[in-house]
């Protein structure tokens, strides 16, 4: 599925990969419209699991669920019981998701981004929309 054009900004932007893109997916501002918001949540797998979102959009979207934590300042924040499910907003070089497994120390059952845009693809993961 597309990211919807209306929450895509055009111009010259650094990316949290260092990387620089004409392309901002906004997914903060998609979280504050409660019909991407469900779809959101209803694309994520269900499970006896542990939600771990990173923040800031992450830990938002794993804050719906009864059991959350949160990776922030390099840190769980909260704790894990048994499996846990990986929640990000938007993917390029999985190095976010690959520091969150490590500070967390074990592998997760399931992993979640809003928006892919990887070109290189190495852990599986899950998500809504793709580039």
């Amino acid at each position: 599925m597309q990211f919807p054009e209306h929450y895509i900004k055009r111009g010259s932007f650094g990316l949290h990969s260092g990387g620089i893109s004409d392309k901002l997916y906004d997914v903060n501002a998609l979280l504050t419209d409660k019909n991407y918001f469900d779809m959101i949540i209803n694309s994520i797998p269900l499970g006896r699991f542990t939600y771990v979102g990173i923040a800031t959009a992450g830990a938002i979207i794993a804050g719906h669920f009864r059991q959350f934590a949160m990776i922030k300042d390099k840190e769980l924040k909260g704790k894990i019981n048994g499996k846990y499910c990986l929640i990000d907003d938007v993917c390029i070089t999985e190095r976010s998701l690959r520091d969150a497994i490590k500070i967390i120390g074990f592998e997760p059952e399931h992993i979640f981004v809003v928006l892919d845009r990887r070109k290189t693809k190495n852990l599986k993961l899950e998500s809504l929309f793709e580039e």
